[in-house]
């Protein structure tokens, strides 16, 4: 028989894959259950993991609000339990975020927070190499975004060892085109241009998720259209487009983020009729998009209203 533990560890592994393969609010539900499991039983360690979760699902979808709430959760519980070396797994997220809205600045404010935070109290955590990654790949990412290559060098270099060190390789395609882009802005266009075959092979072959790969497409199709090369840029927006009609869930999301490709793409090369077509595109979806999410909402609070009159006195009725 299962203990309360594995149980709460099962709702936790179920949830994370659900959340990380784009099954979101099924994955949101089962780290709910988690999370009150775990507080019940005192593991503050898989408490904080998953309020974490919680907290990229709720990014995933939008919901900032929620995502913040429940990342400023987290770092008061580590504060309230003397818990060092996790706090940064909220720094993230809120980078991350900031990351998604364009806002490089106040990605990199977080993201050295978090990197502070790792690298001073890492090892009193239980951190997997792959979470000081993350960190130094957004880093590199955003210093690349707002054209400061010496930092973004830097971090990109960090990544490198730690992937070397530990043998790691999940990341390859991220350090692949970080790799390309910075290749670019020191001026050595032909290495991207000899190594363009195994770029794409790289991106034919990934399982895009809205929170895996999307953010290297947008550098990928960038660095393509600075040496206006459109035509590889259209296949990495053809490529995402697949993804989003291939997706189980929030197949919506992925195809307003292919849309967004596809404009910015005709924008740059000036191709004004499949620049409104793409924009009708993204029109269309975003309002499919609100529509789902509207019903959804609707959903949730009818099923709040029937929880709470049931848990009501029949006398109070």
């Amino acid at each position: 028989m299962a203990t309360t533990e594995q149980i709460a560890n099962e709702y936790y592994e179920k949830g994370m894959a659900q959340v990380f393969n784009n099954n979101i609010e099924p994955g949101i539900d089962n780290l709910n259950m988690a999370l009150s499991i775990y507080d019940e039983i005192g593991y503050e360690a898989q408490y904080i993991m998953a309020m974490r979760g919680l907290a990229i699902g709720y990014g995933i979808l939008g919901y900032d609000s929620k995502m913040l709430s429940k990342c400023l959760n987290g770092l008061q519980f580590a504060d309230k339990h003397s818990i060092r070396g996790a706090k940064h797994f909220f720094y993230t997220t809120i980078c991350n975020r900031y990351m998604l809205l364009g806002d490089y600045d106040g990605a990199i404010a977080y993201g050295l927070m978090a990197m502070q935070d790792i690298e001073s109290y890492g090892p009193e955590f239980e951190n997997p190499p792959s979470a000081y990654l993350v960190v130094y790949l957004n880093l590199c990412y955003c210093y690349i975004n707002i054209h400061r290559y010496n930092e973004a060098e830097l971090y990109f270099k960090r990544a490198c060892d730690i992937t070397k060190k530990n043998d790691m390789n999940h990341h390859d395609f991220t350090l692949k085109v970080l790799n390309a882009r910075l290749h670019l802005a020191s001026g050595d266009q032909q290495f991207i241009i000899d190594n363009t075959d195994d770029l794409m092979s790289c991106v034919k072959s990934l399982q895009v998720t809205i929170q895996d790969y999307l953010q290297d497409l947008y550098m990928l199709c960038d660095t393509f259209l600075l040496m206006n090369d459109y035509d590889h840029a259209i296949a990495v927006a053809q490529n995402l487009k697949m993804a989003a009609d291939g997706a189980l869930d929030n197949s919506l999301m992925l195809k307003l983020e292919s849309a967004k490709l596809f404009m910015r793409i005709y924008k740059k090369e000036n191709d004004m009729v499949k620049y409104h077509e793409a924009c009708v595109v993204y029109a269309e979806t975003a309002i499919e998009l609100n529509d789902a999410q509207t019903e959804k909402k609707l959903l949730d609070m009818d099923t709040s209203i029937a929880l709470s009159i049931a848990d009501t006195p029949i006398d109070l009725l």
